[in-house]
């Protein structure tokens, strides 16, 4: 029979009968419950309904399978059966390294010696609060953390209890109730006032000035802002998948670093990046000029006994066939900005502008998510298409036909 055991002050432990085991000894399911609420602990009845209640539902917890018993397995402990069997196999290198990264900083200081079954929604509320508040830095630093590494935390976080919850190691998930961390108003205002994308005008001048770069660099970033590439799709990129045939390169991986920093290869961030990619006919005559030039260089280094790159064939790679550290782009980028006193992106973001120029010139969004190879076209429409000038400038001028000025003189003259 399922009963009520009082436990303390205001706990009290729900008992309920599942069955026998391999000895034919009956087994027992318990659930300890701990009242807060003042006004239901000083009414009898009311609390004797709520016991009642709560028990009933626990039977039916128990009799329908989906109970489960909770062990004494705390976070810290569980991190590293979900690393093996969850983000090992699921999450790419970079996206593993950053998880890691954020589940040494901030998870396991605070939730690390408890037990997993004892993390409460509340305390992943309190957690994200404190976080949002200047005292929520460990750093020494007095400024919240951006929305952006908020919700990296909750993403990392959620992962690993929505991991417990499906193994049936919790039998709930305390991230439920939890909000996904958005942005307020004022950081809305400063991401909008943050440039993300080049103009037609300023993509033009840093053609220009790709001029004075060493020929794999400027081939290296062009290719990005032409074809929308990743960074790390594009140093992959080896001869074999560029296709002077069909005028494009075939995106099959990228380079990125695990999570002890070091480059490897690694699958695409999705199936859809994986694509052949058209690119325009100049690059690919450039592309092909190049190509000869890179392979009397292979050829002197293979005779020098300094070629390092063994069967691969990387389209860019750092002078000896060895592909580049997967940060090399961007750190170069910046110091190419700074020199020729360009505005200020982040590499990444020139596939921004490769959105920008493209529907600038007319074309269609589904056109241009094809281009950038996005999961979701809406993807697309929210991060590369809100900040087109020019788009808003000719949205806008289509509506100069509804000026009352020369409506009003077109009909004085008809009266007259």
């Amino acid at each position: 029979m399922p009963s009520i055991e009082k436990r303390g002050a205001n706990s009290w432990r729900l008992v309920v009968e599942d069955g026998y085991d391999a000895t034919g000894k009956r087994v027992q399911r318990r659930k300890t419950l701990h009242v807060e609420d003042e006004a239901l602990l000083k009414t009898t009845r009311r609390l004797q309904d709520y016991l009642r209640m709560e028990l009933a539902a626990f039977q039916r917890e128990v009799e329908s399978g989906q109970y489960v018993k909770p062990e004494r397995t705390t976070f810290a402990d569980f991190v590293s059966t979900w690393k093996t069997n969850y983000a090992d196999l699921h999450m790419g290198a970079y996206t593993r390294k950053n998880y890691l990264g954020i589940v040494n900083s901030q998870l396991l200081p605070t939730f690390g010696h408890l037990e997993l079954s004892k993390i409460k929604t509340m305390h992943i509320v309190s957690f994200f609060t404190q976080l949002r508040s200047r005292d929520g830095r460990k750093d020494g630093r007095d400024k919240p953390l951006s929305t952006n590494t908020l919700l990296n935390i909750y993403k990392a976080l959620k992962s690993i209890l929505d991991a417990a919850e499906r193994w049936r190691v919790i039998p709930s998930n305390p991230m439920e109730g939890v909000d996904r961390p958005v942005a307020d108003k004022a950081e809305r205002r400063s991401l909008r006032a943050k440039k993300r994308a080049y103009t037609r005008e300023e993509a033009e001048q840093l053609i220009i000035a790709l001029a004075d770069e060493p020929e794999h660099w400027r081939l290296y970033y062009l290719g990005v802002v032409l074809g929308g590439f990743r960074r790390g799709e594009m140093l992959a990129v080896e001869w074999p998948q560029v296709d002077f045939e069909h005028g494009g390169i075939m995106v099959e991986k990228q380079l990125s670093l695990n999570e002890e920093g070091r480059t490897v290869e690694a699958e695409l961030k999705t199936a859809e990046s994986q694509a052949f990619v058209p690119m325009p006919r100049w690059y690919m005559a450039e592309l092909s000029r190049y190509r000869e030039a890179w392979i009397r260089e292979r050829w002197k280094l293979q005779q020098a006994q300094r070629w390092e790159g063994s069967d691969h064939e990387y389209v860019f790679h750092n002078g000896t066939g060895h592909h580049f550290y997967a940060d090399a782009p961007s750190l170069r980028w910046r110091r190419f900005l700074d020199k020729h006193d360009l505005p200020r992106i982040r590499l990444h973001d020139l596939r921004h502008t490769t959105a920008m120029l493209l529907r600038e010139d007319g074309a269609d969004l589904k056109s241009i998510q094809e281009r950038l190879r996005h999961s979701r076209l809406a993807t697309t429409a929210d991060l590369y298409t809100h900040e087109s000038d020019l788009v808003s400038r000719e949205t806008a001028d289509r509506l100069e036909k509804l000026n009352p000025f020369p409506i009003r003189s077109q009909d004085k003259k008809i009266d007259g």
